[in-house]
């Protein structure tokens, strides 16, 4: 029953169970296919990261260091940026999820200690925007980008000039929203001494330092697990506790369907004719529905051209709430308080996402259009 319950608070890691099940009816088992189709590397390497960033949290440096910025705000819209900018930049390293996670709950308690409480869904609205276009810009920022960066083995340069004029002009509609928030002066109240120990943020550094050499390929994720594992074991236990377990359940039964797909006839020349020139905006489109991660481990193995296919699932992580499942994190967290207002929610999260969406690829048509002129 639990199991059920579980299932039913979780639709997509459901629906990915069904997906890998009724596909695997449908092709002859074996399970040398079946764990040849399972990314170990990739599995291990996010594992990994998801533990050190997760240490990191339950360290305290982020609020730590939050409190070091906010201490110099002095207005309303310093406030509103500094909120929203934290999910941006800081998605760009411990990943969409992760920067929501910390950063929302932390939006709650600011925004009612500064009292500009009305503003409140607009800021959230606007985090969960910048955290899901921000993390676009790394390999390491969302689960989508990690994977694409391993399957098709991109260098990081090449990564980065992909994904950094997206990331730009994402940067700047989020700087000229802030405006809606009116500039007037507010007194945050005075915070507590906190103190962290640097000995484990130093630890912890070093660890997140491996993971990022194990994503440079210095070596390979089995070695850094090998070295990460044992040192949180005994240094940062709990930290295993606040991995995403759902999202390597997610991948693994999304590599199991992808791979009975692929194995029937029809499956392995149909959707790449369909696909083939198509890549942005089938991506795009595929991740209003599924949302960008199990649209980018269907559809990878169907084109070569991986730029559109980069660009489709992370920009396509804007419109609808499920685009991305990181907007679930945001909207559950302000869904909790009790003068919750979800349908209000709901409008503006929609209202905005579309109007960055389709700002964005009209920037990109123009931009397409004038080369060809």
């Amino acid at each position: 029953m639990a199991v059920l319950q579980y299932l039913r608070a979780n639709i997509d890691l459901a629906l990915a169970i069904l997906f890998a099940v009724f596909t695997g009816l449908a092709v002859p088992f074996s399970w040398e296919t079946l764990i040849a189709e399972i990314n170990l590397p990739l599995l291990l390497l996010l594992f990994c990261m998801m533990a050190v960033i997760a240490g990191f949290r339950q360290s305290g440096i982020f609020t730590f260091l939050c409190r070091k910025l906010f201490a110099r705000v002095r207005t309303a819209r310093q406030i509103a940026r500094l909120l929203i900018f934290l999910c941006f930049f800081g998605s760009m390293v411990i990943t969409n999820d992760v920067a929501l996670l910390t950063f929302v709950p932390m939006t709650l308690f600011v925004l009612r200690e500064a009292q500009i409480r009305g503003y409140l869904i607009f800021v959230i609205v606007m985090q969960t925007v910048a955290a899901n276009m921000g993390s676009m810009f790394t390999p390491i920022g969302n689960p989508q980008n990690l994977y694409i960066y391993s399957y098709y083995h991109l260098d990081v340069g090449d990564f980065l000039f992909y994904t950094g004029p997206t990331v730009l002009l994402s940067f700047i509609l989020l700087f000229l929203a802030a405006y809606y928030v009116k500039e007037r002066e507010i007194l945050m109240p005075v915070q507590t001494k906190m103190e962290i120990g640097s000995s484990r943020i130093i630890l912890l550094g070093t660890l997140f330092f491996l993971c990022l050499l194990c994503v440079l390929r210095f070596f390979s994720s089995y070695l850094l697990a090998m070295a990460v594992v044992p040192v949180l074991l005994v240094t940062y236990r709990t930290a295993f506790r606040a991995v995403d377990y759902k999202l390597l359940l997610l991948f693994i039964f999304l590599f199991i369907g992808v791979g009975n797909l692929s194995e029937m006839s029809f499956m392995q020349t149909l959707p790449e004719a369909i696909f083939s020139g198509n890549e942005f905006f089938v991506s795009l489109l595929l991740s209003q529905f599924l949302s960008n991660v199990p649209a980018t481990v269907l559809l990878a193995r169907y084109t070569n051209d991986m730029v559109p296919l980069l660009l489709g699932v992370n920009i396509g992580g804007l419109g609808t709430i499920i685009a991305s499942m990181a907007s679930i994190i945001s909207f559950k967290a302000y869904a909790g308080l009790r003068f919750s207002r979800k349908s209000r929610y709901f409008v503006v999260f929609t209202m905005v996402n579309l109007a960055m969406l389709l700002i964005i690829i009209g920037v990109r048509w123009l931009l397409v259009l004038v080369k060809l002129t």
